[in-house]
């Protein structure tokens, strides 16, 4: 290990300015993820005079760096050795890291030391299928996620198959994310064949995925095919036509042989008044079956998204409304079986909709007639602050399950 002056730049090792010089040892360890890597800051002051020195993490690593001591005064002569530990947690990216330590002197001189962290590779991700049941008479729409929770990229391999009378199409084969990130595919499920009326048809959806770690995975889904005329159309049509029947046989069964009989003026005027009658008639008939036509708001639509934050931490759970659906939601349940504390946010796009302190419930339900609206390509999530777990528990276990309907963004 070589001494060199502040001039020149700082290497793995220690560096000298003035009297203080400061080394960090050993030069270079090895490390984990989710480990602390220890090492020992070595003050030495070769000066004539004490010293009270400052120490300060700098460099990359300087938030997860921490040493035993922030001020240490050093005699003439003296040579005092402080602990050091850098706290390895998965937002450290594996591969080579420099951990650096600013002393700074009484005097305002400055002596900095560095040592070389190797951190290991460590992979590990999730991945999950959303929604893992999609409703319609077109087309299935899904999502694949996959949250990289380790310190290496990964990539995950992926093939689709259905049960017969549908196709799968995804928009990727491959879905690759880096540490703390999630990557994502979209997954149509197109059927085969589409039919007109009867009961619905559910077809199941398998990915198989193979990870960059040789790891096997697989999600099963269900894509539940409608008929292209909903139930209720029959009923709306037949109200529409009895209503135009009923005005024709009023019409033509009273009204039209009464006329023809009437010649005076005043059978003219009493005329003109049944006809303007008729016409309102007719036209609330058409309004009636006009706006049974545009009933219901869509096919039910419904979500749960759940989320286990640590104590004291806060964690969130989402889903994105497909391209070409707009998704109403009626009815919104939070669930907090553990009795956890804390609080549950129901946002839209980052934006709070609805918000609960989980300690006023164990399980809350809202009711709304006016629904929240989420255009496609919107994001629906929960996000949960923990403060205290529930009795027994270990992480805040809190669900939301979300219900409406799901219709095509036109």
């Amino acid at each position: 290990m070589g001494v060199v002056d502040i001039v020149s730049g700082y290497r793995c090792g220690t560096v000298q300015q003035m009297a203080v010089t400061a080394t960090l040892f050993p030069d270079r360890v090895t490390s984990s993820t989710g480990s602390a890597a220890g090492l020992s800051l070595r003050l030495s002051n070769d000066g004539d005079d004490g010293q009270l020195v400052t120490i300060t993490p700098a460099g990359t690593l300087s938030s997860i760096t921490s040493a035993q001591s922030d001020t240490v005064h050093l005699d003439a002569g003296e040579t005092f050795e402080v602990p050091v530990l850098v706290d390895i947690g998965p937002a450290v990216v594996a591969g080579d890291h420099e951990a650096i330590v600013e002393v700074r002197s009484g005097d305002d001189e400055l002596t900095t030391a560095a040592a070389s962290i190797e951190v290991l590779p460590w992979t590990e991700y999730a991945l999950r299928l959303v929604p893992e049941r999609s409703r319609s008479g077109s087309t299935g729409r899904h999502r694949i996620e996959v949250d990289n929770t380790g310190n290496v990229p990964v990539a995950v391999e992926m093939i689709a198959t259905t049960s017969a009378g549908a196709r799968p199409v995804l928009t990727t084969t491959v879905i690759t994310a880096d540490p703390s990130d999630t990557g994502a595919a979209e997954l149509r499920v197109e059927p085969t064949e589409k039919f007109w009326s009867g009961s619905p048809r559910e077809h199941e959806v398998l990915i198989t995925a193979t990870g960059s770690d040789a790891q096997t995975h697989e999600l099963h889904g269900v894509y539940e095919q409608l008929p292209r005329v909903r139930p209720w159309i029959g009923p709306a049509a037949a109200g529409a036509a009895a209503a135009l029947l009923l005005s024709a046989i009023i019409w033509f069964g009273f009204l039209a042989p009464w006329v023809s009989d009437t010649a005076d003026n005043a059978a003219a005027e009493a005329l003109a008044r049944d006809r303007a009658l008729q016409d309102l008639r007719l036209a609330e008939f058409e309004a009636a079956a006009e706006a049974a036509s545009e009933l219901p708001f869509g096919t039910p639509y419904d979500l749960r998204l759940a989320v286990e934050p640590a104590q004291g931490s806060t964690s969130s759970a989402s889903s994105t409304v497909a391209t070409g659906v707009e998704v109403s939601l009626t009815d919104v349940v939070f669930q907090n079986p553990s009795g956890a504390v804390g609080n549950v946010a129901l946002r839209r796009n980052g934006d709070v909709l609805l918000e609960s302190e989980l300690a006023n419930f164990r399980d809350l339900d809202f009711h709304f007639v006016a629904p929240f609206v989420f255009p496609a390509g919107s994001t629906i999530d929960i996000t949960v602050d923990c403060i205290t777990p529930g009795p027994g528990a270990t992480n805040c276990n809190v669900g939301a399950t979300l219900l409406g309907f799901a219709a095509d963004d036109e």
